[in-house]
């Protein structure tokens, strides 16, 4: 039976636009160049040379989709190996979305429950985080290693839409989702309050 007053609630609707907003920002990370040219982690203008999750593109040819690339001493390539993080984070935060939904339709006999969105939405935000930051020390060093050899580079939008997802991502898990219940907490003595 579908929950219409529970999907008024703020919480709810935090919950359904903070993770479906995350999970746009961390997949179109995640299919950033070479798979969208547009949107990139680094890319310098000069020799038109774009950085994204899963391989580079110059003018004339596209390295990747691969997991881990390395291109000279600028580009470290295990680092480039943890970028698959952002696709395993957009994942988590979909199936986020998806069981706030099925608890929404309540669907299932437990499915009220809030740990099974608070999981998803937690390791999907860990995730997330973790990818965010490898994604800064690997570009911010790059960058500067470009700009010390005298050629001018550029952040690209990939880098601050996994920074938005991952704090959307956060956020989402943080203030989102189902309330908890009194009667999925542990009491030793019904007559006690359990937040007492």
């Amino acid at each position: 039976m579908f929950r219409w007053r529970d999907c008024t609630e703020g919480h709810i609707i935090l919950g359904l636009l903070l993770s479906l907003i995350s999970w746009i920002c961390l997949i179109l990370t995640t299919f950033s160049t070479p798979y969208i040219h547009a949107i990139d982690f680094l890319h310098i203008p000069s020799s038109a040379i774009s950085y994204g999750s899963f391989g580079y593109c110059s003018p004339t040819s596209c390295i990747g989709p691969q997991v881990g690339y390395a291109r000279g001493g600028d580009i470290t390539g295990w680092l480039t190996k943890t970028l698959i993080l952002f696709a395993l984070a957009s994942t988590f935060m979909i199936l986020a979305w998806i069981t706030l939904v099925l608890s929404l339709l309540k669907v299932g006999k437990f499915m009220w429950n809030p740990v099974y969105f608070r999981t998803t939405a937690l390791l999907g935000s860990l995730m997330a985080i973790l990818a965010e930051a490898f994604a800064l020390v690997l570009f911010v060093n790059a960058k500067r290693k470009h700009n010390d050899n005298g050629i001018q580079a550029k952040y690209g939008a990939a880098l601050w839409l996994g920074l938005v997802g991952a704090i959307t991502a956060f956020s989402s898990a943080a203030i989102g989702g189902p309330a908890y219940q009194g009667n999925y907490m542990y009491r030793a003595d019904r007559r006690q309050a359990y937040n007492v």
